[in-house]
């Protein structure tokens, strides 16, 4: 299995943040428009290894400090959408927290019409289809959060698909956001929260008792059998992001990397980037190390790019279209 052959074949990505993935040389030129020294974006590449989740989250400061207008919100959209495609991804949703771009005086709808028309450019111009999750911020008040959600359900952009919760986990439990996530499946949003990256399988337990059909992360049920076996019997996929994993220290190294015990189990797993420039990867890269380490298949990429699909937050349409592509094009590869 050669790198080429892996760059070419078509990918989903379900566990996107918009923010930590935008293009380091797009970052740059922001800092320069602005009049601030370019080489400060450096700062938004995290450590191979950090402390812990706050330590690769300080890195998000930076980049935050230019994505507070409609225009860079976009920019940064369609940017992050053509380096996807450049490695085949079909399907792509694109997560971010409106409440992070309003520094300046933007509007959560702004912020969301800005983000969304990037989406809807980068697709026009490139063959991948992309949706918006809308996330919720940990250290964020329940108020805020839960007027996030109304203001999102009223939006109705066509590009929203789904909601998540975001932030530091370890200080912020999922009990910290239980009133605005019962408002939001009220409001009938699909769910995907983070969970299990802080070492605690009963948050991934917690999430799916909130509504969340999808867990970002979810590494933690690794150690705990029980928590595996309802994860496995409620058919809720784990958005797994193996390098900012063990970034995090959410997984000690590969060694430990749950992907082959989570195969081996029959637990919905998919293979994601998090955040492409705060990781320094590709989804291209994440698939090398999954083929390294835990000697994932080809005939493994296509069956878990499927679930991918499956689990995804698009219509039936779409499911159905990149379902037929990745048939396709894996032909050569599988037989």
């Amino acid at each position: 299995m050669n790198r080429a052959d892996v760059h070419k074949l078509p990918k989903v990505e379900l566990h996107s943040h918009l923010d930590g993935s935008v293009p380091m040389e797009v970052l740059m030129e922001m800092a320069e428009e602005k009049g601030w020294p370019k080489e400060m974006m450096k700062e938004a590449v995290a450590p191979a290894d950090c402390e812990d989740l706050k330590d690769y989250l300080s890195g998000f400061d930076v980049i935050l400090s230019v994505l507070q207008s409609e225009k860079n919100l976009e920019r940064a959209a369609y940017a992050v959408i053509k380096e996807a495609h450049k490695e085949n991804v079909k399907y792509m949703e694109l997560r971010f927290g409106p409440l992070l771009h309003q520094a300046e005086g933007l509007t959560t709808k702004e912020t969301i019409r800005a983000v969304s028309k990037g989406v809807k450019n980068a697709t026009e111009d490139f063959p991948i289809a992309v949706n918006i999750l809308i996330c919720a911020l940990r250290n964020y008040s329940e108020e805020e959060n839960t007027e996030l959600f109304r203001e999102v359900h009223d939006i109705a952009d066509e590009c929203v698909v789904g909601i998540d919760v975001a932030g530091d986990e370890a200080r912020y439990p999922n009990e910290c956001v239980a009133s605005a996530l019962s408002e939001a499946k009220t409001l009938g949003f699909q769910m995907t929260i983070h969970s299990g990256e802080c070492g605690c399988a009963n948050s991934v337990l917690t999430a799916m008792h909130l509504g969340a059909t999808r867990i970002g992360h979810g590494v933690a049920v690794k150690d705990d059998p029980e928590a595996m076996q309802k994860v496995k019997e409620g058919n809720v996929l784990l958005e797994l992001c193996p390098t900012s994993n063990i970034q995090t220290r959410a997984v000690s190294g590969w060694d430990a990397y749950p992907l082959r015990q989570f195969l081996d189990e029959g637990v919905a797993v998919s293979i994601n980037t998090d955040n492409r420039t705060v990781s320094n990867t590709t989804l291209t890269d994440e698939w090398m190390l999954c083929i390294e380490h835990c000697q994932v298949t080809y005939q493994e990429i296509k069956d878990l790019s499927l679930t991918a699909m499956k689990h995804s937050f698009a219509n039936a349409e779409v499911k159905a279209s990149v379902t037929s592509t990745i048939e396709e094009q894996f032909d050569h590869y599988v037989k």
